[in-house]
């Protein structure tokens, strides 16, 4: 695991990128067609994206019982993904505009280059009227890292899960 320290300084240099979902999303199943929020590494960039964080808030209690993971592309690929609908990427250092956003790309909706696979699970939450889901929280730091041409994704399994969702990266040089 990287030290928080090391986390912290490339936020101060600027290599530490976040985004989030505008709204509300409804989750895909783990498919190539992806709503929610995705983020891919574009073939040949030559910048590693090693994730700090997923989080996930549901906004619905879901009808049945539900997980939240995340999914991640089978194997490098040199196709590009399909930009539906971009997400808005921030850099750490908060200086009210957009004008650095990286390398990494974001999207609520995109068509992924291959059906992804799970990665790991997140949270799950079981139908209850009475129950207010709280905050799915993945503290990756650092043990995800998407070379070039790799994405990664929020999915559910079994009930759709709606909320919304945000990833935290850092863009290293390869």
């Amino acid at each position: 695991m990287i030290s928080p320290d090391w986390f912290l300084e490339q936020a101060r240099l600027g290599n530490m990128y976040h985004a989030c979902t505008t709204g509300a999303v409804t989750l895909s199943t783990v498919s190539a067609t992806c709503t929610g929020l995705a983020l891919s590494n574009p073939y040949g960039s030559s910048t590693d994206l090693i994730l700090v964080q997923a989080r996930f808030q549901p906004s619905t209690v879901p009808a049945g019982a539900a997980v939240v993971g995340l999914a991640i592309s089978p194997a490098v690929s040199p196709t590009a993904v399909t930009h539906t609908a971009a997400a808005v990427i921030h850099n750490a250092i908060m200086t009210g505009s957009n004008i650095d956003t990286g390398v990494g790309l974001a999207d609520s909706s995109a068509t992924l280059p291959a059906a992804p696979v799970w990665l790991r699970p997140i949270s799950s939450v079981v139908a209850n009227l009475s129950l207010t889901p709280g905050t799915y929280v993945d503290e990756i730091n650092g043990q995800i890292i998407l070379p070039p041409g790799a994405n990664i994704s929020f999915s559910y399994l079994t009930t759709a899960a709606v909320g919304i969702a945000s990833l935290t990266w850092v863009e290293v040089k390869r």
